[in-house]
């Protein structure tokens, strides 16, 4: 089980970031998201349903469209592609493809665990921070696994075409940063953890690859 809670030794990382001089937990978000998403309108509005968001979870089109107004869909389908959000509703299962994005009251949206991480770092940092929330959001693993996380991402990263990664790669990877563990049972890890999502419906490149495939959250990469 992935804990929500630091653990002591962390907050000697957590010291070494910058902090967020202003104090306003909001606007730290918003700078954070202005790196990869620019400064606009949007992306103001993003900052806040994410925010609010990450207090349970997941967030209704009934909220998203209270706090956007006129611009809940493009908000939405702006939190689709970065994967900040991911709709609840699916034709089969939940993986990322296999989820089915419907703007319209009714509809829930959730936040992949590393986004929980990365919103509660920029809020305290300004900074959207792949490399702490990856040692945040593991922090209940091996200690040697967890602090190979940010290089690991940085080696799938390397390997992968568009975001798109097979198990062959995601074994390189492995072996690149050094990691022991079985790969299975980090591929698990990864996807529990919203860092990758299987491609299901991808067959053809499944069959060329001649291994399952997966997405790399595109949010992890920015």
């Amino acid at each position: 089980m992935i804990s929500k809670f630091l653990p002591k030794r962390e907050y000697i990382i957590e010291k070494s970031r910058k902090s967020n001089h202003d104090g306003d937990p909001i606007q730290g978000l918003q700078a954070a998201l202005d790196v990869f998403l620019g400064s606009d309108e949007l992306t103001a509005e993003t900052a806040l349903i994410i925010n609010n968001a990450c207090e349970n979870g997941r967030i209704s089109f009934a909220k998203v469209e209270e706090i956007s107004g006129g611009n809940a869909e493009d908000v939405l389908l702006l939190c689709w592609e970065w994967r900040l959000l991911v709709p609840v509703r699916s034709s089969k299962c939940g993986e990322w493809d296999d989820r089915l994005l419907v703007l319209d009251h009714g509809e829930i949206y959730e936040l992949p665990n590393v986004v929980k991480y990365l919103i509660k770092s920029a809020r305290r940092t300004g900074q959207w921070d792949p490399d702490l929330a990856l040692t945040e959001l593991f922090s209940d693993t091996d200690e040697t696994l967890r602090r190979s996380m940010p290089d690991l991402l940085k080696k799938m990263s390397g390997l992968a075409h568009s975001n798109i990664i097979n198990a062959f790669q995601i074994r390189r990877a492995c072996a690149e940063a050094n990691i022991k563990q079985s790969v299975d049972t980090l591929i698990a890890l990864l996807k529990a953890g919203g860092v990758i999502s299987p491609k299901l419906r991808a067959l053809a490149d499944v069959a060329k690859a001649g291994s399952p495939i997966y997405e790399i959250n595109p949010c992890v990469l920015a």
